[in-house]
């Protein structure tokens, strides 16, 4: 920062001001929170405006040789942070012009700076007749505006002297942080850092925060800033970089209002790597106390907590978070994410947020829709990795999520399940995936007003998930609204043709069920859990040749790898071999297929529900009653 004393007190320009000895940017008395170089430039422009200000100079002046990021580098971010400021744009500027590989130049006009004093004066002089003549007049209103304030006739002096108050913000979105480490190979590490600061976010009760999946969108996106805020349905984003070098990080912060669209708040961190994921904590208070959030103490304490964290456990722990967003992917990508929770966690076996997404992973990897290996297998690791998440840090979400879809298997714990849920949402009521898991709970269970409504509320906190509202569909199925069932997913386009195709299937419209289960099939290579289905409806519809082809196909597959009992069970039924289907059925409860989850509501099992051996196998599943 400049500090002659020769600098005036304040320079002006458009709805902006400046102090430029306590580096205080203001706009429309607004404090804007602009620190360090970006405020340093923004000084020697307005003190020479409409001169240009070299790079050489700004690079003597602002960046000392020892500075741990390259100049260019530093300066481009500078100038990016101080244009974002003053809502200035690089190629149609009103205040910031640059001249390429030269320098930059102030185009605005300054008031306060030495070349507008000399103007200033000479207009003084000519105003002061003209002062002295309304001198009187002026002094009567004067008077009578003093005694209504000294009243404070009808609140006016509440009005004229009340500060600005601070926005409403009732939902935020985090746009991904943007790399500038100059390797695209750092790109897992400012995702991480933007899901981190989510879920940091999230642990405030209001604003309402949207989650990860809508908001990765926007990667990269030339989308305007209220654009982004009406598909997100939010009243401000936060938006930012990561600077990645050596044993430092750099982040720089701003949220801005959508409408009307202003910068709220702007600031820089530079850290120690080791320091990383603690300071997501840091950002979201200091964004809490800017839009003025009254903070619970629970709220209080989930913020506060911090913990520095080993670099290299941290870095493979966030390329986990790269290959599995926390739900079903593919097999190959869980196996990756599991390999580096598993590697965060040699590295630092006290690290609980790495245990909690290993569980995570290792729950969906036991899923009938991948064709993974038995949730025998992988239920087991995914409860100790739990268990030791939980022993670490009790307040973690995902753990508690995590925690929640484990318990049913074995055992079918659904008080445990709906429990761990409910935690979940305390500790992060923006948790998209928990409104979401527990309204598939509800679902699976008959609660389906419930269920509808806690899946509303994941939408509103992940507006673009096409697969949330493909969940409403599956609620009107379970509910037996067929008609509804194929509005809501005909609503959705041609994304979820399984969906569309079990619809028809339930009105009987087999030609066309028939034609969107192979074509989900088409895109999803052939999920054996789909391949069972199919050779269902293909038995409904009297083709029962296709659906022994596709009991012969699963035979064969499964002499290669698992294939869970229950797809079995559903193609079975096709050939309306009901001793087999409810045999493939209960050898599903020995190996905890997760399928069974669905036993109580879905009307492709209802052939079934008056058998005894199906009233058994209800009751061994431990629904309530």
């Amino acid at each position: 920062m400049q500090n002659s004393t020769s600098l005036p007190s304040t320079l002006r320009f458009g709805v902006f001001e400046l102090d430029p000895r306590a580096g205080e940017l203001r706009k429309k008395g607004m404090k804007i929170r602009l620190q360090g170089q970006p405020i340093d430039i923004l000084v020697m422009l307005l003190e020479r405006p409409g001169e240009t200000v070299t790079r050489e100079e700004l690079q003597e002046k602002l960046w000392p040789a020892d500075t741990f990021v390259d100049f260019e580098q530093g300066l481009n971010n500078a100038m990016k942070r101080l244009r974002a400021a003053l809502d200035d744009d690089a190629e149609s500027p009103h205040f910031i012009e640059t001249l390429p590989r030269h320098g930059y130049r102030f185009i605005g006009s300054v008031i306060g700076s030495d070349q507008t004093r000399a103007a200033e004066a000479e207009a003084t002089r000519g105003a002061g007749a003209l002062v002295r003549l309304l001198g009187f007049g002026a002094m009567a209103v004067l008077a009578v505006a003093a005694l209504i304030v000294g009243l404070n006739v009808r609140g006016w002096r509440d009005r004229l002297f009340m500060r600005s108050p601070k926005p409403q913000i009732q939902a935020l979105a985090v746009l991904p942080l943007t790399n500038l480490s100059g390797d695209p190979e750092q790109e897992y590490f400012a995702d991480g850092m933007t899901e981190s600061l989510i879920l940091e976010l999230g642990k405030i009760r209001t604003p309402r925060v949207i989650s990860r999946q809508s908001v990765m969108q926007y990667k990269s996106s030339k989308k305007s800033l209220r654009e982004i805020a009406g598909e997100l349905k939010v009243d401000a984003v936060l938006e930012g970089t990561v600077i990645r070098s050596g044993d430092r990080v750099r982040v720089t912060i701003h949220l801005s209002q959508a409408l009307p669209e202003r910068q709220l708040w702007a600031e820089e961190y530079n850290r120690s790597i080791r320091d990383a994921l603690s300071l997501q904590g840091e950002i979201a208070r200091a964004i809490t106390d800017e839009i003025k959030v009254k903070l619970t103490p629970e709220e209080r304490t989930l913020l506060a907590a911090s913990r520095s964290v080993n670099p290299e456990a941290q870095d493979e722990y966030l390329q986990g978070l790269y290959f599995d967003p926390g739900s079903i992917v593919s097999e190959r990508d869980s196996q990756r994410a599991i390999a580096h929770f598993k590697r965060a966690i040699e590295k630092d076996p006290t690290f609980a947020p790495a245990y909690a997404e290993l569980a995570m992973a290792y729950f969906w990897l036991g899923n009938p829709q991948l064709g993974g290996p038995s949730s025998r297998e992988t239920i087991p690791q995914a409860k100790a990795a739990v268990a030791k998440a939980l022993e670490l840090d009790p307040s973690l979400t995902r753990a508690h999520l995590a925690l929640g879809l484990i318990l049913l298997f074995p055992g079918w714990n659904w008080s445990g399940a709906e429990n761990q849920y409910r935690i979940a949402l305390n500790l992060n009521p923006s948790c998209a995936d928990c409104h979401f898991m527990y309204g598939v709970l509800l679902a699976g269970l008959g609660r389906n007003d419930e269920a509808i409504a806690e899946t509303n509320q994941a939408i509103e906190l992940n507006p673009l998930s096409a697969g949330y509202r493909n969940w409403l569909a599956a609620i009107a199925l379970f509910s037996r609204q067929y008609d509804l069932c194929m509005k809501l997913t005909e609503n959705l386009g041609d994304e979820f043709p399984y969906s569309m195709g079990v619809c028809y299937a339930q009105k009987k419209m087999y030609p066309e069920a028939i034609a969107s289960l192979e074509k989900g099939l088409g895109r999803t290579g052939r999920y054996t859990a789909d391949l069972g289905t199919l050779a269902l409806v293909y038995g409904l519809a009297g083709r029962k040749s296709e659906t022994k082809k596709i009991i012969g196909e699963l035979k064969e597959r499964s002499r290669h790898h698992y294939v869970f009992p229950s797809v079995f069970a559903y193609a079975y039924l096709g050939l309306g071999d009901k001793d087999q289907a409810l045999t493939y059925l209960e050898q599903a409860y020995e190996e905890q297929d997760p399928a069974l989850f669905f036993l109580k509501v879905d009307p492709f099992l209802d052939p079934l529900r008056s058998e005894p051996r199906f009233q058994a196998l209800m009751r061994r599943v431990n629904f309530p009653q």
